[in-house]
């Protein structure tokens, strides 16, 4: 089984949610995201198509994504590596993930303003 580890952003379609929850069975869930990855390749300008992965994360953590993940998100995800054909073509995907989010931009709460005096 081979294991790997993949940084890049989260991205999905604009106007969709960039996490799906599908419910297995009672207790077992899965979400599923797309994650793109543009380290690896040395392109001129900002064309830069970088490869594409489909996460599958399950039990508790997958729950959690789906109201902390947003399109644009830098995340680290490691699991087993599975390559899949569709069409001709060929895909990477990442099954039962760990998802890491080193950082985020967190927008501070805005507390109200106190009078010094």
């Amino acid at each position: 089984m081979a294991q790997a580890t993949v940084s890049g952003t989260v991205v999905c379609k604009a106007g969709t949610e960039p996490v799906t929850l599908r419910q297995i069975t009672d207790t077992y869930k899965v979400a599923e995201f797309s994650v793109r990855d543009t380290e690896s390749f040395y392109h001129k300008g900002d064309d830069r198509p970088g490869q594409f992965y489909k996460v599958q994360v399950s039990s508790k953590q997958a729950e959690g994504l789906v109201s902390r993940l947003q399109r644009g998100d830098f995340v680290c995800v490691s699991g087993q590596l599975v390559q899949r054909t569709y069409n001709d073509k060929t895909y990477l995907d990442l099954k039962d993930a760990r998802v890491n989010q080193p950082w985020k931009d967190n927008k501070p709460a805005e507390t109200p303003a106190s009078d010094p005096f």
